[in-house]
């Protein structure tokens, strides 16, 4: 698996690109293409080593029934007691593990998932329609 990242520069800092590729190539970042649109950008990866663990086995947990399948001795609970008039929002006393997580992957170019084009840019909260080939900036809708 590969790790992305990208440089910028002015062109009028170009001599800077140079050092900056140096210092990211001692921490074994490869050049994967330089494109000039105004400015330098240089796009970079690297391998990651992933270590995939194995799921644990989940043991099945016996049920005791007595009376019958789903039988139950208390009543059904009224409509109300499910349904929240407004949102719940997460407070300081909801546990950690119970909110989502969304990752926080910075604005930049990155491959594009479509495989439509070499490079589609995240805008940090989604793929937008700006996409590049051989250096070339497009508008394309992102795929789902």
């Amino acid at each position: 698996m590969l790790e992305f990242t990208s440089l910028k520069v002015t062109a009028n800092n170009s001599a800077d690109l140079a050092t900056q590729l140096t210092s990211m190539s001692a921490q074994g970042w490869q050049v994967v293409s330089i494109v000039a649109t105004g400015e330098i950008v240089a796009y970079l990866s690297r391998p990651v080593s992933v270590t995939a663990t194995a799921p644990a086995p989940v043991e099945p947990t016996p049920v005791s029934d007595t009376v019958g399948w789903a039988a139950t001795n208390v009543a059904p609970a009224s409509p109300s007691t499910f349904i929240s008039p407004t949102p719940v929002s997460p407070s300081a006393s909801t546990p950690a593990a119970t909110q989502s997580v969304v990752p926080n992957v910075p604005a930049d170019w990155y491959k594009d998932p479509a495989g439509r084009y070499e490079y589609r840019y995240w805008d940090g909260s989604k793929w937008t329609e700006n996409v590049s080939r051989a250096g070339v900036m497009y508008k394309d809708p992102p795929t789902k």
